[in-house]
């Protein structure tokens, strides 16, 4: 999320996609009310289904499962050719001044429309429709310092915002239409509004999406477009904007925020790996993919020692000084080039090189992604212990129709465990 819960009160227009928040977000959807109710705010609902959001909206639109990157690149593709005739309704200063829009990029990139639906670089494999990106055309222009080269004009043929123009301009209302099932004049209609009420300088508008957004082949394109055409807007970084992810419970967003994956720290940060091994050699090699000539770049993440010193004050408290490293020599360090993730161990378990695992917040023999797979890699383990409410189809894997329990050597320990409420 980009905003908090609470601020879609400040929204002007509010785009309610993949979701249905009236039902399944209710705590959000107070706030959608209240932006309604005492700041005039539109509700636009975008579904397959016509949902109880969908009843609370002022304009609601059925679109084909699966067609979201359709609709909305029908959107930006309106706002692009309403801004060239209309550009007074528009915050044009936060699209040159606070987008990539200004940028110049290589003349020998090539959008996917200009090369029918394959960006330049692209390396067929075996199959000619499937390969890899070749991305050395994928680049800023840079003067002589190494600084992106823009057109606050914004008309040069290799800018972002005229590329942005190419990429979108089959993206015609009939088109959309057709693709998504859209009533035409509803489309239309979507789009001048939300333009209109979001645009101008001091409006904003907020998406909020949820799972039926991100569970796609393409979810994180869909997420994408939607993040262009509120860049286009100025709704990213204002109160009352933002593109608003909906989630229900603290296993979800929480995982990351609270750094349950094997990737990421709190905060965002990296996990040192085995070959760093002091405190100077991680930071030395985090922050050189952060340096950077350009005078007016935040480079945020040059920031990375002070929160990564922090982090470890805040786990070893005085214990962590600067004679020790702050403790960097008691974090685990990670095998570079290795696969921790959840598919990875379950087939380092399969080949036997993992003897326990601790189970708790979820059943993976039922929500895995290949769940008798893991099924199978239980097997080999020496011990397992579950925690949860009740017995779970993982803690009871043994029990399995066709599997032989004296076969299996693995120690299986259930541990009870409170629900949050």
């Amino acid at each position: 999320m980009t905003n908090h819960w609470c601020d879609i009160q400040n929204s002007d227009c509010i785009i309610i996609v993949g979701s249905n928040a009236a039902e399944n977000h209710p705590i959000s959807f107070k706030w959608v009310t209240k932006a309604k109710e005492e700041n005039g705010a539109t509700l636009i609902s975008i579904d397959p289904r016509f949902t109880r959001s969908s009843s609370k909206a002022d304009i609601f639109a059925h679109l084909r499962s699966g067609t979201d990157i359709a609709f909305f690149g029908g959107m930006i593709k309106w706002v692009l050719d309403d801004m060239e005739v209309n550009p007074h309704l528009y915050n044009m200063t936060y699209v040159t001044e606070y987008t990539n829009a200004a940028f110049l990029i290589d003349p020998q990139f090539k959008t996917a429309a200009e090369l029918d639906g394959k960006f330049s670089g692209f390396v067929p494999g075996d199959n000619p429709n499937f390969g890899k990106y070749d991305k050395a055309t994928w680049k800023w222009q840079k003067d002589e310092n190494g600084i992106p080269l823009k057109d606050k004009t914004l008309q040069d043929p290799n800018c972002v915002f005229q590329l942005l123009k190419k990429q979108y301009a089959r993206y015609d209302a009939d088109t959309v239409c057709n693709i998504t099932g859209t009533d035409k004049a509803t489309f239309l209609k979507i789009c001048e509004t939300y333009a209109r009420l979001t645009g101008p300088v001091g409006k904003s508008g907020t998406i909020m999406y949820a799972m039926g957004t991100t569970q796609h082949t393409h979810g994180t394109q869909n997420i994408r477009a939607y993040s262009i055409l509120q860049l286009l807007l100025g709704n990213i970084g204002v109160a009352g904007g933002g593109i608003n992810a909906l989630r229900g419970e603290s296993n979800v967003q929480g995982s990351t925020d609270h750094a349950l994956l094997y990737h990421i720290l709190p905060g965002y940060l990296t996990p040192p790996t085995a070959t760093q091994p002091t405190l100077k050699d991680h930071l030395d090699a985090k922050l050189a993919g952060f340096v950077t000539s350009d005078p007016k770049s935040a480079s945020w993440w040059l920031n990375y020692p002070k929160y990564f010193v922090s982090l470890l004050k805040s786990w070893y408290g005085d214990n962590a000084t600067p004679e020790n490293d702050f403790g960097y020599e008691w974090l685990p360090k990670l095998n570079p080039g290795t696969n921790y993730s959840h598919i990875a161990l379950f087939e380092a378990m399969a080949r036997g090189e993992i003897k326990g695992l601790f189970c708790w917040g979820q059943n993976p023999a039922v929500g895995g992604p290949n769940a008798f797979a893991e099924l199978r890699a239980l097997h080999n383990l020496e011990w397992l212990v579950t925690v949860d409410l009740w017995e779970t189809e993982t803690c009871a894997f043994w029990q399995e129709p066709g599997v032989d329990p004296a076969s299996i050597q693995t120690e299986v320990f259930v541990l009870p465990a409170a629900a949050s409420f």
